[in-house]
């Protein structure tokens, strides 16, 4: 009698039946095609575009306060978020476990824990872009009223997300602006008095009459530079070398460091002597003049940014930063489990291999075979 044979042993001699093979093959194939249609999956789906929320109401504004100040704003409201940034917030824990909250996947009827809810929302949840600056949140499930509940689940919490962040935002460029318009309206009553002090204790009359247009060009220019300086400095800190703004505001300065270094050479003209040929006692004016005229432009700069911040705070809480192009709804046609399409058309190669292009080119593919040899041994 012979010794039954081991399972390994069934598997070569069923691979090497040519026949026995095919019929693997075959009931592989039917199992795998019933797979891709059942359970049938579904596919829900919402597109939404952040907005940008900085600029809302804010240009028109700035352009009645001073377009020469535009810049300035531009730099402390910050351009258009770009798409990349979003995309993170999309995909990050605290979008995930927000939905997790809203939907309590996490308890009896649901996972085990968090950690395990966020793996499952990871295999079933897809957040990405769409041309256009769209954000398009694609949920897979085999239950439809769960994809589409998880779908709009996504959708609030990005939106929600994006207005935290945006309140936050606000919230510290309103404590920067405050603390240094506080700072500049100080140095503005502090240079108005040291002014004034010495006026009285000179007898000197107003600036502009007391120096000229030449002291009020002087002054005028360098205030405007150092204001440009500050400018520049929080410019460099932001942005990078190729910034239109940056390299606008750098021209700026070289043209006003020209126009000082011309009223600099001694000279009279029909308007009086230049700052150049004043007195000792004139330069010390021209100073504290200086000083005064710059805590002025610092003061306006500050002015006109607290009411731009002020207006963007009035908008952000007036409009919604997520705009819904469709809202969450699931895909009216029919899909398929990947993983068993993927499966069969492997099915499918593996057997045209071993059934047509085998034996079409002499290929044994039995397992355990004698080599074959050719010819006589020597």
């Amino acid at each position: 009698m012979n010794p039954p044979l081991s399972l390994r042993q069934r598997a070569v001699r069923g691979w090497n039946d040519r026949r026995q093979r095919r019929i693997l093959y075959v009931v592989l194939a039917a199992l795998l095609a019933v797979l891709c249609a059942f359970p049938q999956p579904y596919v829900a789906r919402a597109k939404i575009v952040p907005q940008d929320s900085s600029n809302i109401g804010l240009n028109s504004t700035m352009t009645a306060l001073g377009g020469q100040f535009q810049g300035f704003a531009a730099l402390l409201g910050g351009a258009r978020q770009p798409i990349d940034l979003y995309l993170a917030i999309g995909r990050s824990t605290e979008v995930a476990d927000d939905v997790i909250r809203r939907l309590e996947l996490v308890g009896p009827d649901g996972y085990a824990s968090t950690a395990k809810a966020r793996l499952a929302l990871d295999r079933q949840v897809d957040v990405h872009s769409l041309t256009g600056g769209i954000l398009e949140v694609e949920v897979r499930t085999h239950d439809p009223v769960r994809a589409r509940a998880l779908t709009a689940a996504f959708a609030q919490s990005i939106s929600h997300r994006i207005v935290a962040l945006d309140e936050d935002r606000i919230r510290r460029k309103q404590d920067v602006v405050m603390n240094r318009f506080k700072e500049a309206s100080a140095r503005v009553v502090a240079a108005e008095a040291a002014l004034d002090d010495f006026r009285r204790r000179n007898r000197l009359a107003e600036p502009a009459t007391e120096l000229g247009s030449a002291l009020s060009l002087r002054t005028g220019l360098e205030a405007q530079l150092q204001a440009k300086q500050v400018e520049l400095q929080m410019l460099e800190r932001v942005q990078g070398p190729e910034n239109p703004q940056l390299q606008a505001v750098q021209s700026a300065i070289a043209s006003l460091r020209a126009q000082i270094a011309r009223t600099a050479t001694p000279q009279t003209g029909a308007a009086g002597p230049t700052v150049a040929g004043l007195s000792g006692l004139s330069n010390e004016y021209l100073a504290l003049y200086r000083d005064y005229r710059f805590a002025q432009a610092l003061y306006e700069v500050y002015a006109r940014s607290s009411e731009e911040v002020a207006v963007e705070a009035i908008a952000g809480e007036t409009a919604t930063d997520v705009q819904a192009i469709e809202a969450a709804h699931v895909d009216a046609d029919r899909k398929f489990n990947i993983p068993a399409v993927a499966l069969l058309a492997l099915v499918a190669l593996i057997a045209l291999f071993t059934e047509l292009y085998a034996p079409a080119t002499g290929i044994d593919l039995r397992i355990g075979r004698t080599p074959h040899r050719r010819g006589n041994d020597a």
